[in-house]
């Protein structure tokens, strides 16, 4: 079992993320919160600060909201 707790920037029940990245670009929008990163909240103060100042996403990001997240993952072997 593996737990993560952090912050994520969320929106409408889904979490900012990657959406296609293929080694020559990377796509960011809504994805759903199981494969979204979960930030530090040290760190992560404001919806912005997930991304790089004078980012293209900046905009958008400010229509999310910083949500505490508890996310827990468990690998079950079938025999």
């Amino acid at each position: 079992m593996k737990k993560e707790v952090g912050v994520m920037v969320m929106k409408d029940g889904k979490a900012w993320g990657i959406e296609y990245a293929d080694g020559h670009s990377t796509s960011y929008g809504w994805i759903e919160p199981e494969d979204a990163p979960i930030h530090n909240p040290k760190f992560c103060k404001k919806t912005t600060d997930v991304t790089s100042e004078g980012s293209n996403y900046i905009d958008e990001l400010k229509t999310g909201e910083l949500v505490m997240i508890q996310r827990i993952t468990t690998v079950t072997i079938a025999v």
